[in-house]
C-alpha cells in the first residue's frame, strides 16, 4: 500500500472518531445548555411565587397601609404592581406598570417575564403582578452558549489533531501487516521464480538432441523441486500451526530424538555437540509444532556453524538453550532474522527458504512460548522459556 493511501485511511479515522466526538460534545453542550435553562426558569418561578405569595399574604393582614409592601425584600431586578377592579392600579414598586387585561400565572411581556395572581379582600378582588427584567438573565445565558460554543471548537479542534495523531499508531499494524504481506509475495514469487527458471532451462537442455549431461541435469531438477516443495510444505505447516491437536510432551526427550536425527549433519562438520539436563521440562501442545520449533533451531545451528564447532543445549527450569559457534548474528539481522524470507546474505546464496525462524517465530506465538536471542563473539545463544 503506497504512503499516500495509509495518510487517506489515517484521515477517515481521524474524521470517524472527530465526528463522534462532535456528536458527544454537541450532546453534553445542548444538555448543559438545556438544564442551565430549566434551571433559570425554575429559579426565576420560585422567586417570582415567592415574592407574590410575600405580598399577598401582608396585604391581607393590613388594610391599605401600603409601606408594609415596601418593607419587604424585594431584589432589586424584581417589581410589584397591585390592581383592583374599581380604583385601577394601587401600587407599584420601582416600575409602572399598564397591564390592559388582568391575567394570573405567568407571562412574557416585551423583556420581562411576569406572574400574577388573585386575592379577594372584604369582597375587592386584587390583582398582583410581580415581574422580573430578562435581559440579565438573556446576557448569562448568551455567554453560556458563546462559552459552550467556543470550548466546542477549541475541543473539536484538539480532538481532530489527537485523533490524527493516534491514528499513525492504529494504521501502523495494518500497515507492517500489508507491507509484510507484500514482502512476503514479493519473496515468494522470488523464490518460487528462481527455481522454476532453472527447471525450464533444464527441460530444455534435455529436450535438445544428443544431450549428454541428463543424468546431471535431472538431479538439477530433482534439487529444485525438492526446494519448490519445501516453500509449499513449510507455508503450509505456518497456516496450521496451534490447530492440531495437543498432547502432554516432554521437551527433553524430543531434542534427544533431534539430536540422532542430525547426527549425519553434525558428525560431517566434526561438531561437538553438549547437552547438559538439570531438569525435565513437559509441556502440552501439538507433538510437531514443537519438534519443527527444535528442528529449525538445530538445524540453523548446525548450517551455520564451523568445521570442528560447538553446539551446547542447556535443559534447566522451563527454559532450553541451544549455543553455537560458527557464523554470528549481526545485531542489525537480531530483530529481522525471524522475518519470512529474511536471510542474513542478501545475496540469498544460503540453502534453505529463509521460513526456519519465522515458523519459530509463529510456533512461539501460538504457544505464548518466550524466545530470546543473546550473542557474543563466540556464540549465538536462543533461549526458549516455557
Amino acid at each position: 500500500m503506497r504512503l499516500n493511501e495509509f495518510i487517506k485511511a489515517r484521515l477517515k479515522i481521524t474524521f470517524i472518531i472527530s465526528f463522534i466526538a462532535t456528536i458527544i460534545l454537541s450532546a453534553f453542550g445542548g444538555t448543559v445548555y438545556y438544564y442551565y435553562k430549566k434551571e433559570l426558569v425554575f429559579e426565576i418561578s420560585d422567586r417570582l411565587k415567592s415574592i407574590a405569595f410575600d405580598v399577598a399574604r401582608n396585604l391581607e393582614s393590613s388594610t391599605d397601609d401600603w409601606s408594609v409592601i415596601n418593607e419587604l425584600k424585594i431584589p432589586e431586578d424584581n417589581f410589584v404592581c397591585i390592581y383592583n377592579y374599581s380604583n385601577g392600579l394601587l401600587f407599584y414598586n420601582k416600575k409602572m406598570c399598564n397591564y390592559k387585561t388582568n391575567f394570573t400565572g405567568f407571562k412574557v411581556l416585551d423583556d420581562k417575564v411576569i406572574f400574577g395572581i388573585t386575592l379577594t379582600k372584604n369582597f375587592d378582588q386584587y390583582h398582583i403582578y410581580v415581574g422580573e427584567n430578562l435581559n440579565k438573565i438573556l446576557r448569562s445565558v448568551y455567554k453560556l452558549k458563546a462559552t459552550i460554543f467556543y470550548t466546542f471548537f477549541g475541543l473539536s479542534l484538539i480532538i481532530f489533531v489527537f485523533a490524527f495523531y493516534i491514528s499513525k499508531y492504529i494504521v501502523k499494524p495494518l500497515q507492517i501487516a500489508l507491507e509484510t504481506q507484500e514482502k512476503f509475495i514479493q519473496n515468494t514469487s522470488h523464490d518460487l521464480k528462481t527455481p522454476l527458471s532453472i527447471i525450464s532451462s533444464n527441460f530444455y537442455l534435455i529436450k535438445q538432441k544428443n544431450f549428454k549431461n541428463i543424468d546431471k541435469n535431472i538431479n538439477i531438477l530433482e534439487k529444485n523441486i525438492e526446494y519448490m516443495k519445501k516453500i509449499i510444505n513449510d507455508m503450509l505447516f505456518m497456516a496450521n500451526i496451534g490447530n492440531k491437536e495437543k498432547t502432554k510432551l516432554n521437551i527433553n526427550s524430543i531434542l534427544k530424538d533431534l539430536i540422532s536425527d542430525f547426527e549425519t549433519d553434525i558428525k560431517e562438520k566434526n561438531i561437538n555437540l553438549e547437552i547438559i539436563e538439570k531438569e525435565n521440562i513437559d509441556f502440552v501442545a501439538n507433538y510437531e509444532d514443537i519438534k519443527k520449533l527444535f528442528s529449525n533451531l538445530l538445524e540453523n545451528a548446525i548450517k551455520y556453524n564451523e568445521e570442528n564447532g560447538e553446539i551446547i543445549i542447556k535443559i534447566d527450569k522451563k527454559e532450553v538453550s541451544i549455543k553455537n559457534t560458527g557464523q554470528i548474528i549481526s545485531e542489525k539481522d537480531k530483530d529481522l532474522i525471524f522475518e519470512r524470507f529474511y536471510r542474513g546474505d542478501k545475496a540469498r546464496t544460503s540453502q534453505g527458504t529463509g521460513l526456519g525462524l519465522s515458523i519459530v517465530k509463529e510456533i512461539a506465538k501460538s504457544y505464548n512460548i518466550k524466545i530470546k536471542l543473546k550473542t557474543d563473539k563466540k556464540y549465538n545463544e536462543f533461549i526458549i522459556k516455557f
